[in-house]
């Protein structure tokens, strides 16, 4: 009877050291696992306040006003390239923490996933900004020239309405010399604005792609 007993305590002993052992190892998984949520919900909180920036209307209404917003966003993206990687170095804690048997693996591969998706949610957010960007600062050249244009239309239209046609030969000549080179330069300006025109068009295209590749 005693030799049943000891044998009974010793598998009693047994069993309690291996649950403890379980123990023990479930409660160092969790503590990996948490770990790991406070670094994806850390990222989690920078990308939601991004996206709120990303998302206003500004996009400057004065050329200067554009740069320093171009300039900002450029900022953003060299930020935002280094928390790129932070999320790669936490996904790859998390799948490594999943093939190392973590017994909060399902809840691992979600979070993975949930961040990933944020991410990318960001990046078309950060592409469409971009873009609206430089397609207002491309707009706003064009106006500032457009206004130079008209300004230089109005000083040339008093020279073409002119009744003057020269009372000699050489006053005959140097009109002539003077509406010569009014038409060259206003072939010039003619040129210059369809070639601006064709840029803008090819820009156009290219924002609706980024909108089509990001948004949709």
């Amino acid at each position: 009877e005693i030799e049943q007993r000891l044998k009974a305590l010793n598998q009693a002993w047994a069993e309690l050291k291996q649950l403890a052992a379980t123990r023990g190892q479930k409660l160092d998984e969790s503590l990996t696992y948490q770990q790991f949520l406070a670094k994806v919900e850390e990222e989690e909180a920078w990308i939601s306040e991004k996206q709120q920036l990303l998302s206003v209307e500004d996009y400057g209404d004065t050329m200067a006003a554009v740069q320093g917003l171009l300039k900002k966003h450029d900022a953003f993206e060299t930020d935002f390239q280094a928390h790129r990687e932070r999320c790669k170095d936490i996904n790859e804690a998390g799948k490594k923490l999943v093939a190392d048997g973590n017994h909060h693996a399902d809840s691992i591969n979600q979070r993975s996933q949930q961040l990933q998706t944020k991410l990318d949610h960001l990046a078309a957010l950060a592409g469409r900004r971009k873009a609206k960007l430089v397609d207002n600062s491309a707009y706003l050249q064009f106006m500032w020239k457009a206004d130079v244009v008209e300004s230089w239309i109005a000083d040339k239209e008093t020279h073409v309405k002119s009744e003057e046609f020269g009372r000699d030969l050489s006053t005959v000549q140097t009109l002539l010399t003077k509406q010569e080179t009014f038409d060259a330069g206003w072939q010039k300006l003619l040129a210059d604005s369809d070639a601006r025109k064709q840029r803008l068009l090819r820009m156009q295209e290219q924002f609706r792609q980024i909108e089509d590749l990001f948004l949709t």
